[in-house]
């Protein structure tokens, strides 16, 4: 009988039911972050920032150089999040602190004026900025204490940037991206609740 009428009571409950409980979840296919490889902990981590500006001075359009943002980004949060996971606080800042930068370089080439490729670029790394604060809330709770504030941190400044960003989408990106934001927003909201509640 349950089964039977399943769909007209998923059809009942508000939308923000069904984002983030358990009924749907938008980033079910989301790519987790990646291997740090290099972490800041370690002497010859400054290779890795030449290779990455190497990279990046050898991209031949804005695109290109969009994409290389959006993968160091993702570097640097799985350094950052590995980081804290030791409990070294100085070398996550400094993991987090060359997140910054590159997110300020994404940002820089998404601006402008409002064309299809501008706003392709602009709903792509909003995209990136929902998926990074829901696979940092997500694992949030499972760091110690002391360095995961650095985290918190930077999930509040990503949703800052993120609303930035979001008044520059066109209204059917915005629409498209409203069940991540309730995943997002549910997920830190709980990621939040289990921590106050754990030593």
């Amino acid at each position: 009988m349950i089964r039977r009428h399943a769909p007209w009571l998923l059809a009942l409950l508000p939308l923000t039911a069904l984002a983030g409980h358990g009924l749907l979840n938008s980033f079910n296919d989301l790519q987790w972050l990646p291997a740090p490889g290099r972490t800041p902990d370690q002497w010859h981590y400054w290779l890795d920032g030449w290779r990455e500006e190497g990279a990046l001075g050898w991209a031949d359009s804005d695109s290109a150089r969009l994409r290389l943002c959006l993968d160091f980004m993702r570097e640097k949060l799985a350094e950052a999040q590995t980081m804290v996971g030791k409990s070294d606080s100085q070398a996550a800042a400094i993991a987090i602190t060359n997140y910054r930068a590159y997110l300020d370089r994404a940002q820089s080439l998404v601006a402008g004026p409002s064309t299809p490729s501008a706003n392709a670029a602009r709903l792509g790394l909003a995209r990136a900025l929902l998926e990074h604060q829901y696979m940092l809330s997500v694992d949030y709770v499972d760091l110690p204490r002391a360095p995961r504030a650095l985290l918190a941190e930077l999930i509040d400044e990503l949703g800052l940037r993120y609303s930035a960003l979001r008044k520059q989408l066109a209204p059917a990106a915005v629409q498209a991206l409203f069940f991540q934001e309730e995943e997002v927003r549910w997920s830190w909201e709980m990621g939040r609740r289990a921590a106050a509640t754990t030593p």
